[in-house]
């Protein structure tokens, strides 16, 4: 009943190969979702202070600021002067202001996040509200829209990305379908045979199924080396990104890939072995 070896072992590298490709959609999935919250949590909400504002209204803003329910938890508020700012944008602008005998036109300012929740055009509006009202505060500003747009280019990439997973799950089963055809073709005369001298279908499928599971389990190891590999590697090549930043879901997309790897296999297996049951055995020929 021992099928020749290089069909098993084109069976495996077929399945790790789709499982590989389905493994990069999950990725992309999971890493521009983590992406798109840390490019929000890390929206800078700029709050301009009055140029004769005092160190005592600075101090309290601050304080304030950190114990705001708006303020996201564990991130810093951060007080950038004027001077600071000024050198910040170059020696050519300072040297131009200085030639036109101007001084420093920019403002001190302090710098905040707010949690992922607070993420919302009117959420974002009242909290300007707020400290706006705070004394000292001479404007509050952060990119009006941007939010949206990153959250409405987010729900576009999810659904893409999720129309490609099904794409390529479809596309998986018929080519993993038709490759366990062929692999288990020269065994139909020996589990045709196995029926006729009295065995049940549940005893001539075991070994095939059995196998099956096996299979799926190392295409599913392989996909997850070769995944892993490519994370790796990008992270060290764009380390900015914190591609290994999360993971869990990366765990979760390792136990997905084995357990599809498992279950395509198992189905098809499944499926191909009773089909050659059901047959007649002149049809065999």
């Amino acid at each position: 009943m021992a099928q020749p070896r290089p069909n098993q072992i084109y069976v495996v590298f077929s399945l790790a190969l789709v499982l590989f490709l389905l493994g990069l959609v999950g990725l992309w999935t999971f890493q521009a979702s983590y992406l798109t919250r840390q490019l929000q949590e890390n929206l800078d909400i700029i709050v301009e202070l009055e140029a004769d504002h005092t160190e005592t209204q600075r101090s309290e803003l601050v304080s304030y600021l950190e114990s705001a329910d708006f303020h996201k938890a564990g991130s810093p508020v951060n007080y950038i002067s004027k001077a600071d700012a000024l050198a910040d944008m170059g020696e050519d602008l300072r040297e131009d202001l200085s030639d036109l005998g101007l001084n420093n036109p920019l403002l001190d300012v302090i710098t905040f996040n707010v949690p992922l929740e607070e993420m919302q055009e009117e959420r974002l509006a009242a909290i300007a509200a707020e400290v706006q009202a705070v004394p000292g505060v001479s404007g509050v500003f952060y990119q009006e829209n941007f939010v949206d747009r990153i959250a409405a280019n987010a729900r576009k990439l999810g659904y893409l990305l999720l129309g490609l997973a099904a794409l390529f799950a479809l596309v998986a089963g018929l080519l993993i379908h038709n490759t366990v055809r062929l692999s288990l073709y020269a065994n139909r005369f020996t589990i045709k045979t196995q029926e006729l001298v009295g065995a049940s279908w549940g005893f001539i499928s075991r070994p095939y199924l059995w196998r099956a599971v096996g299979q799926g389990l190392l295409s599913g190891l392989l996909a997850i080396g070769a995944v892993a590999g490519l994370l790796f590697w990008l992270n060290s090549v764009l380390p900015e990104l914190q591609l290994l930043g999360q993971p869990l879901p990366l765990l979760y997309l390792a136990g997905g890939l084995l357990l599809l790897g498992v279950i395509i296999n198992f189905l098809s297996h499944y499926v191909v072995v009773r089909r050659y049951l059901r047959l007649r055995l002149d049809d065999l020929y």
